[in-house]
């Protein structure tokens, strides 16, 4: 579903945020300038006081004669000594003021970023928002359109039978299939919920790698044929057992076959192979090669991820076959990739732990 992309506003919150740290830095400017005068006005006082007292002194001078040396030195000791105490006094005032207005800008600055981060932080809240509330918005409107068609094929079939048709048979195997795609959509969502949730469990068992295989392709055989497809299989490199949920890798299969069948043209071929893999050979490496269309390479990156579909064009499926099948093999634990040319086919390959013999031989019979 496309959304056209709102042209940003600047909200009203942003707008009085900026207002309130205009103000601030307004306040905090002029709260500088008076502490500047202030300390300007109290040098002045200083230095006159200072000047009284030179004046005074040499009016002093000329007064007293050699009798009153020794008191006059005695008054430029004090008077040196009052200096003194006068300017370390007017020093100390000055960087109390300094650290005091260095100390206050500081605070503002900090405010300042803190108010920013605030902001950016809403800012990008608000995006992620959102674009979860988009997802949501498309997800509802695929997962509408794929139980929509089902429903309409089985109410079809259902108002067929209601008027007696002669093809009773046909119909029947309609509502079947119909009623097993809901079935399978709403599976797909089931487990989302469980991986999300973390209680995706599995159920291992030593199986039958070639066996596993071979009834996921019987199951779908009459797919391939219906579009006219070769669906075949090559396992004759590989025997062994592996350690599996057995429904699970299944479920897997189904899914990466059934994909091929879709892209699949008519006169086309798919297979699926097993080989070992893994430096020891300790791996079955499943495959399923086909002749579609390919998978453009900028489509392979995110073809793992939710609700990602094969093709845009394409409105079958709600894009999560593949993430769930990443989500199970690696809980195996194994590996799961795609190669593809757009033009010559894809093939989707992943991993199983094969059973070592000393397992094999442990397992109860």
């Amino acid at each position: 579903m496309a959304h056209e992309k709102d042209p940003p506003r600047q909200s009203e919150r942003e707008k009085s945020d900026e207002t309130q740290r205009d103000s601030d830095s307004a306040s905090e400017h002029q709260a500088d300038l008076n502490r500047d005068a202030e300390r300007v006005e109290a040098d002045e006082a200083k230095l006159q006081s200072r000047s009284d007292s030179d004046a005074s002194r040499d009016l002093g001078r000329a007064d007293v004669g050699r009798s009153g040396a020794k008191r006059q030195a005695e008054g430029d000791e004090r008077l040196r000594v009052e200096r003194q105490t006068s300017d370390e006094a007017i020093k100390g005032e000055r960087l109390r003021t300094d650290a005091a207005t260095e100390k206050g800008r500081s605070h503002h600055q900090a405010s300042a970023r803190s108010s920013a981060e605030l902001l950016s932080q809403e800012q990008k809240s608000h995006q992620k928002t959102r674009a979860t509330l988009t997802t949501r918005e498309e997800f509802l409107a695929i997962v509408s359109h794929d139980l929509r068609n089902p429903l309409n094929n089985i109410s079809l079939a259902a108002q067929s039978l209601l008027e007696e048709p002669k093809d009773i048979k046909e119909l029947a195997a309609s509502i079947s299939r119909s009623a097993g795609e809901m079935l399978r959509l709403i599976e797909d969502l089931l487990d989302i919920e469980r991986i999300a949730a973390g209680k995706l469990t599995l159920h291992i068992e030593q199986h039958d790698v070639s066996e596993i295989i071979k009834q996921s392709v019987e199951q779908l055989q009459g797919a391939a044929v219906s579009k006219g497809i070769t669906l075949e299989t090559e396992l004759q490199d590989v025997s062994g057992y592996v350690v599996c949920d057995r429904s699970r890798v299944m479920q897997v299969l189904s899914n990466l076959i059934g994909n091929a069948i879709k892209f699949t043209p008519a006169k086309g071929k798919i297979c699926v192979s097993c080989q070992r893999a893994g430096p020891d050979g300790e791996k079955a490496q499943i495959s399923i090669s086909d002749t579609g269309e390919g998978i453009a390479p900028e489509k392979i990156k995110t073809i793992f991820e939710r609700f990602s579909q094969l093709h845009n064009q394409d409105r079958r499926g709600i894009g999560l076959g593949l993430y769930i099948a990443k989500m199970m093999i690696e809980e195996h634990p194994g590996r799961i990739w795609v190669e593809s040319k757009l033009g010559e086919g894809s093939t989707f390959h992943f991993t199983l732990p094969l059973c070592s013999r000393a397992m094999r031989e442990a397992k109860p019979q």
